[in-house]
């Protein structure tokens, strides 16, 4: 959905209603996820810090890779990638 107010320019924090609420917020959480799969540390907060915020979802998500990869003998997204690539 496109930003429909005139003279708004995006907060490096929250972006828009749209965004927050839609696709886009999505789309931040399983990126994120991806990035601390492959090594990008996660900010240091509690838990009812995280919980306010999309930080628990990124962690849900996080978490459900990492077993995914966990499961199936891989390290990172790299080595996913690479046995993809085998098989395809």
């Amino acid at each position: 959905m496109d930003e429909t107010r005139s003279g708004w320019t995006p907060s490096p924090v929250f972006s828009s209603m749209p965004h927050a609420m839609g696709r886009g917020s999505r789309e931040d959480i399983v990126w994120e996820a991806l990035e601390r799969v492959n090594g990008k540390p996660a900010p240091s907060m509690g838990v009812m810090q995280a919980a306010m915020g999309n930080e628990a979802q990124i962690r849900i998500v996080h978490d459900t890779i990492r077993a995914y990869l966990d499961a199936h003998g891989m390290r990172d997204l790299r080595e996913l990638g690479a046995r993809a690539g085998e098989s395809a």
